[in-house]
């Protein structure tokens, strides 16, 4: 049986890093609130895509158990001068970015495109500005929350390969 290796994973790892990288937000169904729904493998979308921000930040990680990155299922990671098979990815999205609206799950894509002819610099896309939503390397359900403009979020993610 075929095994991959370390050196295959980190090449994957560092194509990843290169296209663009976007985090997706959505509200899914409302239904969730009462009878969450696991995720499910073959999704290619999110149920209801609100919005999405391009990457603010990658870098290559390695597992640290004193690393200053601390993800919720209490993982550490810490930053690495050299390639590894774990990215880190970060995005700061903005206080208006999806605001009054109720996100229920979070997407990570690889690669896709926007409409042409938005201003030069637009970070934030919104579902309409969406042409090819790329590829979804990890989706997640969370619990339901309100979009308010108090609030600059930050989601990180590490992705493994």
């Amino acid at each position: 049986m075929a095994v991959l290796q370390e050196s295959g994973r980190i090449f994957l790892a560092t194509a990843v890093a290169t296209p663009p990288l976007y985090l997706a937000w959505g509200r899914g169904l409302a239904a969730w609130d009462t009878t969450p729904e696991p995720e499910p493998t073959k999704a290619t979308r999110l149920v209801d895509e609100i919005g999405r921000r391009l990457i603010t930040s990658v870098g290559f990680v390695v597992p640290d158990d004193n690393g200053a990155i601390e993800l919720p299922d209490k993982k550490r990671y810490a930053a690495s001068a050299v390639p590894t098979k774990w990215l880190h990815a970060s995005w700061t999205f903005n206080y208006d970015d999806a605001a009054g609206e109720t996100v229920r799950e979070l997407g990570v894509f690889i690669g896709g495109s926007v409409a042409s002819g938005l201003p030069a610099g637009q970070r934030y896309f919104t579902a309409a500005q969406v042409v090819e939503p790329g590829y979804l390397y990890c989706l997640e359900r969370v619990q339901a929350f309100k979009r308010g403009t108090g609030v600059r979020p930050v989601q990180q993610y590490v992705l493994p390969f």
